[in-house]
């Protein structure tokens, strides 16, 4: 027992002397530990997209400007000279607004006006850019009736201001002549007050000027009143409406181009017979008026106004040639191909492009004529001088005349 605890005890003496060596012993350090970075994550962002310019907009046709004007006129008998005046120079003053630049719209009214007890007290034609329509109207006007001095004149006022179909846009240049040489009932009880009409033109943007015949006192008291209310002007004129009867040397050779730029109009369709009324009433008549309406028409580019003329229909897109019934076209075009008609059309509108320029020469020339005799020293204004004064007046900045 005593060897073999001897044995044991050896033993632990080497494994303490093997411990104590290797604790001496310089100790290897540990290597550090890594650790693994942790992965960025970028997100992926899809490239912004070239820059592109944006288109530039789309430019927008600016409509022509506009004028809208209704004459109001006394057809009593003592204005039979006011009316001959009227119907004699309604193209010219048509024809003057037409020139102006830029080429406005114009859509034209009229009242005709007498008193109670008359045939009628009001007779009314709304706005139409239809002049061979209007100047029908007001050759249909005749001075008649009367009797006591006042006419209905506040009827008159009321139709040309609240009947009348205006524009709503504010841009459009709206204008109401009263014309007459006699003061307004104030007796009647019907609810018509002159004053309060006009002064409600002007709230809706509607000018009213006055224009007397003749030098009534009362009359001119009332007129004044009616311009002023309705923002207008007034101005006197002869009791004949001064309008004075000029001819020219160049009326002859407009009239006779007047009858050729007619002959050019070819009505189809539901209008045919109305076309074919306004070339025949257009092609007769008086001689200056013929030759203010060719003036007017040339300045518009057309033969007649209104619907159904086929070669203003098939400049506009409106018609389509071999797209329409046969029977809706005119006479000579029924038996035609679709290639005859489009050269028929086109020869019809190449003669009537030719007239127009015949006319635009001559109608300057007879311009010129016109003013040099209004210039004249002691000629007194008269009706169409001062429609022509008053309308590039309150036109002027939109209008050049």
């Amino acid at each position: 027992m005593k060897r073999r605890s001897t044995t044991y005890a050896l033993f632990a003496g080497a494994l303490l002397l093997v411990a104590l060596a290797a604790s001496a012993m310089p100790r290897k350090p540990h290597p550090p530990t890594v650790v693994p970075p942790v992965p960025t994550i970028v997100p992926v962002v899809a490239p912004p997209p070239p820059k592109v310019d944006p288109p530039p907009p789309v430019a927008q046709q600016q409509r022509a400007p506009r004028v809208e004007v209704v004459f109001a006129l006394d057809t009593t008998g003592s204005m039979d000279g006011l009316i001959d005046g009227a119907k004699r120079k309604i193209w010219s003053i048509a024809s003057y607004i037409a020139g102006a630049q830029p080429k406005p719209e114009l859509r034209v009214g009229l009242v005709a006006y007498r008193d109670l007890g008359d045939a009628y007290v009001t007779r009314f034609f709304d706005l139409s850019d239809d002049m061979d329509v209007v100047f029908k109207h007001l050759s249909s006007f005749r001075a008649d009736g009367g009797g006591d001095t006042p006419e209905h004149v506040a009827k008159a006022l009321h139709d040309a201001v609240e009947r009348t179909s205006w524009s709503q846009d504010g841009q459009v240049l709206k204008i109401v002549y009263l014309v007459g040489d006699a003061p307004p009932h104030t007796d009647y009880t019907d609810g018509y007050d002159y004053k309060a009409i006009a002064r409600r033109a002007a709230r809706m943007g509607i000018r009213v000027n006055t224009i007397l015949c003749g030098d009534d006192p009362e009359a001119k008291v009332a007129w004044l009143d009616i311009a002023h209310a309705g923002r207008g002007e007034y101005a006197s004129i002869a009791q004949s409406g001064g309008v004075a009867r000029v001819t020219t040397p160049y009326d002859d050779k407009l009239a006779e181009l007047n009858r050729r730029l007619v002959g050019t109009a070819l009505g189809y369709g539901a209008h045919r017979a109305e076309v074919a009324a306004k070339t025949a009433a257009a092609a007769s008549g008086d001689v200056a008026i013929a030759a203010d309406r060719a003036a007017f028409a040339a300045k518009k580019g057309l033969a007649v106004s209104g619907e159904g003329e086929l070669l203003n229909d098939v400049a506009s897109g409106k018609a389509t040639l071999g797209a329409m019934p046969a029977a809706s076209l005119p006479a000579p075009m029924q038996a035609m191909s679709p290639g005859e008609q489009r050269a028929y059309v086109a020869g019809k509108q190449a003669e009537r492009t030719k007239v127009i320029d015949e006319i635009n020469a001559i109608a300057g020339k007879r311009d010129a004529f016109l003013k040099k005799e209004a210039a004249r020293p002691g000629r007194a204004a008269g009706f169409d001088d001062e429609v022509r004064r008053s309308i590039s007046k309150e036109a002027s900045g939109v209008l050049a005349f």
